[in-house]
């Protein structure tokens, strides 16, 4: 499916995307070491039981993000828009842990068009 076109967002809409991903501990610390992040709560079991605050292994947050912008592109970008300039407001709720499925929704705050190139 192709994304939407400039003039097909609207200010306000709320676009729940249908994409969904559950997340497991091979992607955590796969993700972990490759960016070279050495925060033991994400990669040792150990210490996330003993003095991480949900006693276990919290997901990279990082690797979270990544996901979410990822499931929004078939609903949003696709094909169509050359770049998303900007996102604002970038909140984590709540922890991600391993095998947690993660599920996105994007709301439109503005659009501006730019140099000819558009953007939202």
């Amino acid at each position: 499916m192709p994304g939407m076109y400039f003039e097909d967002f609207e200010i306000g809409k709320i676009h729940r995307h249908e994409a969904t991903r559950s997340v497991t501990m091979f992607d955590n610390i796969w993700y972990t070491c490759m960016t070279m992040n050495t925060q033991p709560l994400h990669i040792n079991a150990d210490f996330g039981l003993k003095q991480g605050m949900y006693k276990k292994n919290l997901f990279n947050s990082l690797y979270t993000l990544s996901i979410v912008i990822g499931q929004t592109c078939t609903d949003l970008t696709r094909g169509t828009l050359i770049e998303t300039v900007g996102m604002t407001d970038i909140d984590f709720p709540r922890p991600v842990f391993h095998d947690d499925t993660l599920y996105s929704r994007t709301t439109v705050l503005g659009k501006e068009a730019g140099g000819g190139e558009g953007g939202v």
